[in-house]
């Protein structure tokens, strides 16, 4: 998944991961029920701490865009 991040941008790392992909999943680039890549190795491939990335999908929750399902994943809603 290609995401870009910019650590001198002002706004904390996990808004700019969660503008990304609610952008994406608002464009339809991310369909409904498309599973979003685990947290860890999210964090991984852009070199972030994990916790970022936890925060970003929370946002994403929160705002009613996505779905944690225990032990599944995190999943755009459909």
């Amino acid at each position: 998944m290609l995401i870009h991040i910019t650590r001198r941008s002002g706004q904390a790392l996990y808004l700019q991961v969660a503008e990304q992909l609610r952008t994406r999943i608002e464009a339809g680039e991310l369909l409904p029920n498309t599973r979003l890549p685990a947290s860890r190795i999210l964090a991984k491939q852009l070199g972030v701490n994990r916790i970022t990335i936890v925060n970003a999908y929370a946002e994403l929750e929160a705002e009613g865009l996505v779905v944690s399902r225990t032990g599944s994943g995190t999943f755009v809603v459909g």
